[in-house]
């Protein structure tokens, strides 16, 4: 059996290796611990780092606000055995005592752990893991962006200027970056010093275990008739993901179409009342935090009408459920549909939304059509095992460079 685990650089053609007896140690940083898609990234990174011979563990807050409990991300380490690390201080709103504090928690973390790899994954664990893990004198540090927060266009001018600067400064600080849409690796490229400290690298997806039709909607909507049109997202419930407009356009959709939005969080209040208000009770349906994507084949239209999103995975599950997607014109939506054979992208306003579902919701042989289309596309371009071979290539390669 070989002492040595051989990492390939698809690029350049290199081969580095790592002593089976120095098994080089990584610790992934996360800010929350729910299941949406950075947390899904994390969770096939590490479980793939661990199989390849690495030492895995696992740092993360709770599911939002500080010292909230953890989340289905950490029960799902645990149950394949890789160490966890709750970081109570930490909390996805801005705060400057919560974030000292959370800067304070990492570097103590840091400084006991001494991992040779430390990878840090959304934007404020990005910034806050980079600075700890400089002053903790980690020797790479990796960070993965999923989407740049200064595209969030609902914040003041002020606010974006200076997430500018926190992301300028967290690429500066990383020793390698990763972007995950290709829209979004051109931008940073342009920042200064930045050209040649980032990597494009596409999230992969593996097979899901779902549930058939039927099954899936006697499940998740054992209420609606099997004659019911059925449109679902999947994603918090929370502005950026931009559900509102979704509630809206259902307005124009025959009653024959209903909507199911799975998902947890802040809006959640505001949404009921908004669906209240326009009488859509019977037609909108909010299901809750659940483990979505096996009940993906429920749908026959998959909607995500995000005003901001990175590579999501939950294109990707819709893909290889097979269905057709109407998305957000967003960058890293653009790298995963194609306009008119896997699916439409619109700007996610009511009537553009509306135009589009209805079209869809009419014509079952376009939805077919689409959705086999959509399945051959993330089959053949978005694997776990291209994401995984290049990220731990970019380890081999960061950490020979230190």
């Amino acid at each position: 059996m070989s002492n040595y685990v051989i990492v390939l650089d698809a690029s350049s053609d290199k081969r580095y290796s790592y002593s089976m007896t120095a098994k080089p140690k990584i610790l992934y940083l996360i800010t929350k611990s729910n299941f949406g898609g950075a947390q899904k990234y994390v969770f096939e990174l590490a479980i793939n780092a661990k199989q390849a011979g690495y030492t895995v563990a696992v740092a993360c807050g709770g599911t939002g606000s500080a010292g909230a409990p953890t989340g289905l991300l950490v029960e799902k380490l645990t149950a394949v055995g890789i160490k966890t690390h709750y970081l109570s201080a930490f909390q996805r709103d801005m705060s400057l005592v919560g974030d000292i504090r959370a800067f304070f928690s990492v570097w103590w973390l840091l400084y006991k752990e001494r991992p040779t790899i430390l990878h840090t994954t959304s934007s404020k664990a990005g910034a806050i893991g980079a600075l700890a893990g400089r002053l903790a004198g980690i020797k790479c540090i990796i960070f993965t962006s999923h989407g740049l927060t200064v595209d969030e266009i609902w914040r003041p001018k002020w606010q974006r200027t200076l997430i500018y600067i926190g992301t300028w400064m967290t690429l500066l600080l990383a020793h390698h970056s990763i972007m995950i849409s290709s829209e979004t690796f051109a931008r940073v490229q342009t920042m200064p010093g930045i050209k040649n400290r980032v990597s494009l690298i596409k999230n992969g997806i593996g097979k899901i275990p779902f549930l058939d039709r039927s099954m899936a909607r006697a499940t998740l909507a054992p209420t609606i008739s099997s004659a019911t049109i059925l449109i679902g997202g999947i994603g918090e419930l929370h502005p950026n993901k931009n559900w509102h407009m979704a509630i809206i356009a259902m307005l124009a959709l025959p009653p024959q179409v209903h909507l199911i939005i799975i998902g947890e969080g802040e809006e959640r209040l505001a949404l009921e009342r908004l669906i209240t208000h326009h009488h859509l009770q019977d037609r909108v349906h909010l299901a809750g935090y659940l483990d979505a994507a096996k009940y993906l084949r429920a749908f026959d239209i998959f909607l995500l009408p995000s005003l901001k999103e990175g590579l999501p995975y939950v294109l990707l599950e819709a893909g290889l459920a097979e269905l057709a997607v109407v998305a957000s014109d967003l960058p890293g939506n653009r790298d995963i549909i194609e306009p008119g054979e896997t699916g439409f992208l619109v700007e996610p306003t009511t009537p553009l939304l509306t135009a589009t579902l209805k079209m869809l919701s009419r014509d079952e042989g376009m939805r077919r059509r689409l959705g086999t289309a959509n399945r051959c596309k993330i089959e053949r371009e978005f694997s776990i095992d291209q994401m995984c071979t290049e990220t731990f290539s970019l380890y081999a390669s960061s950490t020979l460079d230190a």
